[in-house]
């Protein structure tokens, strides 16, 4: 996969399927694949990995840190008719997923990705099947260039009583969040549920008046992990400075003291002599994901970080709410 983190590009790994024959579970089988398949994506070149856990404190084991969970919002599509037919600057098109499936990854690949912390996307996409993938794409572009997208379908038994789901909303811009807003409320005569998935940064409670938002979320939420601290060099960062003796038994190259400097909006990572603190790899993955203060990794058992590091590690790795994109 090829992900984004923190403004930059990189080749990530994502995990999925593990298993192991019931008749040997519980042996520590999968602990020493995953082990080997960590040393395998290293040398291939992978500086991140990504997941969506089984049991979340079975991966913590090897080296992952929580995620937020991508938002599942349901609201009142009444109070969407004020926008049916609004002013808006962007251009609306509407078709088939299978029928331009391209349309729909460029977008993600080449607009969405490079702007979205997070966002992690299959190096090939497989073609979609016409019988698992019934979906309507609509794209809103302003000035020729697409600035969002909605990938959606409308299920149910009555025609007036169908549920409007929506898989992806992923909007640039306020104009194409409003428009499709909007052509959501055009289905008021026939869609009396809407359901949203949205990335868990949306706050769908400002959006509009008398939204009647119900929040949930994915019933399981990703995790992430660094594979191999030195490709942490080049990543975008802020000014400040601090060293760490990392723990990582399931990734030993990582082992050691290293230090890190943020100058200039980019990171740079060496092996230094003398560590401000202890840290788990789970903290070093929770920071450069930014999902958890370095305060709280004493109650994760991560480390004990001083509140002068604590500081430096935020400067460096200020706080952010990745967005995975990819469900698998």
């Amino acid at each position: 996969m090829t992900q984004n983190v923190r403004g930059k590009l990189v080749d990530s790994a994502g995990v999925f399927m593990v298993t192991t024959h019931p008749n040997h579970r519980r042996k520590g089988y999968s602990f020493q694949l995953l082990k080997e398949l960590f040393r395998q994506l290293r040398d291939a070149g992978h500086g991140f990995s990504t997941l969506y856990p089984f049991r979340e404190s079975f991966y913590e084991r090897l080296g992952y840190a929580n995620w937020p969970a991508a938002l599942v919002v349901e609201l009142n599509i009444r109070s969407l008719a004020p926008l049916i037919g609004a002013e808006n600057p962007v251009d609306l098109e509407l078709f088939q997923f299978v029928d331009r499936p391209e349309s729909y990854h460029d977008f993600v690949n080449q607009r969405y990705k490079p702007q979205i912390h997070g966002v992690a996307t299959f190096k090939k996409q497989l073609p979609p099947d016409p019988e698992r993938h019934k979906a309507w794409v609509l794209t809103s572009s302003i000035d020729g260039k697409v600035d969002g997208v909605m990938l959606y379908d409308l299920k149910g038994d009555r025609p007036t009583e169908f549920k409007f789901n929506i898989s992806r909303f992923y909007t640039l811009s306020p104009a194409s969040r409003y428009a499709f807003l909007g052509w959501i409320g055009r289905h008021i005569d026939q869609a009396n549920e809407v359901s949203i998935t949205l990335p868990p940064f949306e706050q769908p409670h400002t959006w509009y008046s008398d939204l009647n938002i119900k929040l949930g979320s994915r019933i399981i939420n990703p995790m992430g992990r660094v594979l191999d601290v030195e490709k942490l060099n080049g990543l975008p960062a802020g000014d400040g400075h601090f060293s760490a003796r990392i723990i990582d038994p399931a990734c030993p190259w990582n082992e050691g003291i290293w230090s890190f400097t943020g100058a200039g909006g980019h990171l740079r990572v060496e092996k230094a002599a003398d560590a401000d603190c202890p840290m788990a790899v789970q903290g070093l993955s929770a920071l450069v994901y930014g999902t958890l203060a370095p305060e709280s990794f004493a109650y994760r058992q991560w480390g004990e970080i001083p509140a002068e590091v604590c500081k430096s590690m935020t400067a460096v790795f200020p706080p952010a709410t990745p967005h995975l994109h990819e469900y698998f």
